[in-house]
C-alpha cells in the first residue's frame, strides 16, 4: 500500500467520542445538497463562520476531508494562545484582552487534539505554503476532499463574505498544469443560527482562467457563489 506521509497524522481514537459529545449538543443541521455525490478529488470552499464553519462542516459534512487553517494552531502553546488572544478573539471579535486571555488559554490546550482530529493543514502567507498544497495534493490522491475557508476575516467574521483570498486558486491550477486536471470546486455555506448546510454545484478555476479571469476575479467569483448560496437558501424569508 502506497505510504501517504504528507497527510495529517492518524487521528487518535479519543476524537471520535469528542465528535459524539459535540453532536449532543450541536443540533444536526439541515443539510441541503445541490451538487448530488461528491468527488473524493475536489475542493470545498466554505464561509469560516467564526469557529463553526470548520466544526460543522467536520461534524455534518457528507463525507471525510481535510482542512486548511491557520498553521498558529497547529504550533506550540504558546503560539496557539498568542493566535487565539490576539488574533482570533480581539481583533477579529472585538473581546476584551482579559476575556480573551482567559478563552485563549483554555482553548490553546485542546486545541492540538482538536486540529489533528479535524485533520487540519496549516496555512501560510509565504513560501511554505508550497508544503500545504503538497499535503492537500496527498489528501487528493486518497480520494479526501480539501476543504477551504478563503474568506478575508481580518475584519471580523460576517454572513454575506466581502472578500476571498486567492490561495485556493493557486492551488487549483497548480494542480491543473501539473496532472491536467480542472478540480471541481464546490461552494459550501454552513449558518449555525438557521442550522443549514448548503453544497452548490461545482465550476472550475482552469474554466476561468482559460476565459481570461485573473486569479483576484476567479476569487471573487467564487465569493459570489457561496454568498448566493446564503442569500437563497437562509436570508430569504420562508426557506
Amino acid at each position: 500500500m502506497e505510504k501517504h506521509d504528507d497527510l495529517p497524522k492518524k487521528r487518535h481514537p479519543f476524537f471520535g467520542c469528542v465528535k459524539g459529545v459535540l453532536k449532543v449538543f450541536r443540533k444536526k443541521p439541515t443539510v441541503i445538497n445541490l451538487a448530488g455525490e461528491l468527488p473524493g478529488r475536489c475542493i470545498v470552499l466554505c464561509d469560516h463562520a467564526a469557529k463553526s464553519g470548520p466544526l460543522g462542516l467536520e461534524l455534518y459534512f457528507p463525507r471525510a476531508t481535510v482542512k486548511w487553517g491557520a498553521h498558529e494552531m497547529l504550533g506550540s502553546f504558546t503560539e496557539r494562545r498568542r493566535y487565539l488572544r490576539d488574533v482570533f478573539y480581539m481583533r477579529k471579535q472585538g473581546y476584551g484582552r482579559a476575556r480573551a486571555g482567559l478563552l485563549s488559554t483554555f482553548e490553546a490546550i485542546f486545541a492540538p487534539l482538536i486540529y489533528r482530529g479535524m485533520n487540519v493543514i496549516g496555512t501560510y502567507s509565504d513560501g511554505r505554503l508550497i508544503g500545504t498544497m503538497r499535503k492537500s495534493e496527498a489528501a487528493l490522491g486518497c480520494d479526501m476532499p480539501v476543504v477551504i475557508f478563503p474568506e478575508n476575516s481580518d475584519g471580523g467574521y460576517f454572513e454575506e463574505m466581502k472578500e476571498f483570498f486567492a490561495g485556493f486558486v493557486l492551488f487549483a491550477l497548480q494542480h491543473l498544469k501539473k496532472t491536467g486536471e480542472d478540480l471541481p470546486i464546490y461552494p459550501c455555506y454552513y449558518h449555525p443560527k438557521r442550522r443549514r448546510l448548503i453544497i452548490g454545484e461545482p465550476d472550475y478555476a482552469g474554466r476561468l482562467a482559460a476565459e481570461g479571469m485573473k486569479r483576484r476575479e476567479i476569487a471573487s467569483f467564487f465569493r459570489d457563489r457561496v454568498n448566493d448560496l446564503f442569500h437563497t437558501y437562509c436570508l430569504q424569508e420562508g426557506t
